[in-house]
């Protein structure tokens, strides 16, 4: 095995013309932490998915006279949307197949399903469907896979991004034991809180261009990031309800996530819920939506949810999905935005207001791309984009800007303002990323013991 990953003349496009990455030179030290950083399809997903043998394998094309010294079957890689790599029903089957298709001997798969569902904490969840897991304990599962295939280069992409704070410390101190078993381990996040402990190297990502940083600029970019951030918030009873709730109980089988004697939600403003991963957050807003089952009585306009026909209801709510990948129905960014324009209600999108909307969130000119090419953060606007269009009154957020930089965040909460200046909406969403947030949401209940409760402050989770 080579001492350092070496990148030469690697350009790679998805569209001809239009390059995704183009690194003259690129060499990435073995047997370290390293941070993939830079604004949202600037490429860092895709090298990852280079590196991994995926790309131009499945897509795209890498120009001629490109090399890059890895050898087939040397890396591991965990996707930004977990669910698009797992092929059966519960992580323990996931992790056995997995296994067995890696010529593991049989006697060894239980020992080592139950290591790696041990050090990403889901024994709990190994017979659980994955299906019915939250995001961020599907990202756990994914990640149980990664550390089962033992491979000495570990590739994730935006492993966090669905993880409260606990959860993403246990598990960061499990690849910080991979890197001390001498594998490398490259991750790639938009949100760099908490990463300066470990002593990463950082990889600055512009505009398809790689370089990695001196140690003072990468300390100063992490530094900057672990900043606290406090948000202002004020209770729901100062606002008039648009959704109510009495005796609220939300189950997941055998155990109770909500406990709510009652429950409102002010009218058109922004509400943020927060809590640990898999405190049952999604399922409320599944609730909502009225796509999971829930006990009590939740009231919009005067009537219960269960007096609306799906089709008024889906007139009325719109859930904006926390993998923007299984929100699409067309193939490509065009096709998308057209199907918005056909049957949205928003009047703030006019042809000329949704031009410079792509143009705000970098989407411009990629209306022919297949929206699966595009990077996870380019799919998080597309979809939030699309979903804007259609003008719901009601408008549920799971994890809005997992996967956004910060000037991504900047300009989707500016669209959001510009559309609730026209048409306003109510907008509940659920987030683990705080940055950026202060001033902007109104309210904030946070999820703990089975209970919301307002929060008149927040600390930024770090």
């Amino acid at each position: 095995m080579t001492q350092a990953i070496d990148l030469q003349k690697l350009t790679f496009s998805y569209q001809a013309g239009k390059p995704v990455l183009a690194i003259d030179q690129l060499t990435i030290p073995r047997g370290r932490l390293i941070l993939f950083s830079g604004p949202s399809g600037s490429g860092k997903s895709t090298l990852l998915r280079l590196l991994a043998g995926l790309l131009p394998k499945y897509g795209g094309k890498l120009a001629p006279g490109a090399r890059l010294n890895l050898t087939a079957g040397e890396c591991g890689l965990m996707f930004q949307d977990p669910g698009l790599q797992f092929a059966l029903d519960t992580p323990r089957h996931e992790l056995e197949f997995t296994l067995e298709n890696d010529r593991v001997p049989a006697g060894e798969i239980p020992a080592r399903v139950t290591t790696a569902l041990k050090a990403a904490g889901i024994e709990a969840l190994a017979d659980r469907q994955l299906a019915t897991l939250s995001g961020g304990e599907q990202q756990r599962a994914a990640l149980a896979v990664l550390l089962a295939l033992d491979r000495p280069l570990l590739l994730l992409d935006e492993p966090f991004a669905s993880l409260d704070v606990a959860n993403r410390h246990q598990l960061m101190a499990r690849l910080v034991d991979q890197v001390a078993a001498g594998k490398t381990v490259i991750i790639a996040d938009h949100d760099l809180a908490g990463y300066r402990q470990y002593r990463p190297l950082v990889v600055a990502f512009d505009q398809g261009s790689a370089r990695l940083l001196e140690a003072a600029a990468a300390d100063q970019r992490l530094a900057a990031a672990d900043r606290p951030v406090t948000i202002p918030a004020r209770p729901t009873a100062a606002f008039a309800p648009a959704l109510t709730g009495e005796d609220l109980r939300l189950a997941h089988g055998d155990q109770e996530l909500l406990v709510q004697p009652t429950l409102a939600l002010p009218k058109e403003r922004i509400t943020l819920l927060t809590g640990e991963s898999g405190s049952g957050k999604s399922t409320f807003l599944s609730a909502l939506a009225r796509l999971s089952p829930y006990q009590g009585q939740l009231i919009y306009a005067g009537k219960e949810l269960s007096r609306f026909s799906r089709r008024r209801w889906g007139r009325t709510v719109g859930l904006v999905f926390q993998h923007a990948s299984d929100q699409f129905l067309n193939v490509t960014v065009g096709e998308e935005l057209a199907l918005s324009q056909r049957q949205g209600r928003q009047p703030y999108f006019t042809p000329t207001k949704l031009a410079a909307a792509l143009d705000q969130l970098g989407l411009a000119g990629l209306e022919e791309r297949v929206v699966y090419s595009l990077s996870g953060g380019q799919q998080k606007k597309l979809q939030l984009l699309v979903m804007l269009m259609m003008g719901q009154p009601v408008l549920l957020l799971d994890e809005p800007f997992a996967g956004l930089d910060p000037a991504s965040v900047a300009a989707v909460k500016e669209l959001i303002n510009a559309c609730q200046a026209c048409q306003p909406a109510t907008i509940v969403l659920v987030s683990h990323q705080l940055a950026g947030l202060a001033g902007w949401v109104d309210c904030h209940l946070h999820l703990t013991q089975r209970y919301f409760t307002d929060q008149g402050r927040v600390d930024h989770e770090s």
